[in-house]
């Protein structure tokens, strides 16, 4: 793989703009076939300290409290998540719920399930960047299916 290039692959989600292909994606479909804003990609680069992985980070926004439903779901590396505006829930499975204010931070281990992620206001949403480790020709996230 050159470097700074990904492989291109497209997620069906129900919702949550941090779901996204790859960082080349520019909108991603949800489950009745209406685009969704996909986050936008800050920077990307392969690390050469750590062969087969890429750094990619991305801006996001979260939508206010319960105005969608949260697809569940995983990341193949590590994410590290900075709130930069209002006040964000967030959570992954196993754990408590966060609730992560303006300047503060959220971190989800490679593989964990992320089950919450939504602003902590009823009625504005939440901004936040995401740094995330991602393996060389892995998707960005992994829809967790409901049974």
């Amino acid at each position: 793989m050159t470097p700074g290039k990904f492989l291109c692959t497209v997620v069906h989600v129900a919702t949550y703009s941090l779901i996204a292909s790859s960082p080349c994606a520019t909108a991603v479909e949800d489950e009745k076939g209406t685009a969704a804003k996909s986050p936008a990609v800050l920077f990307s680069s392969q690390l050469p300290d750590i062969p087969g992985k890429h750094l990619v980070v991305v801006s996001l926004e979260l939508p206010p409290k319960s105005t969608r439903p949260f697809t569940a779901h995983r990341h193949p590396g590590s994410v590290y998540v900075y709130v930069t505006k209002g006040s964000a829930r967030l959570g992954i499975e196993g754990q408590p719920v966060q609730e992560v204010h303006e300047g503060q931070s959220f971190f989800e281990p490679p593989g964990a399930l992320h089950t919450v992620g939504e602003s902590a206001s009823e009625t504005a949403p939440a901004s936040a960047i995401a740094v995330m480790i991602v393996p060389d020709g892995a998707p960005l996230v992994t829809v967790e299916h409901q049974h």
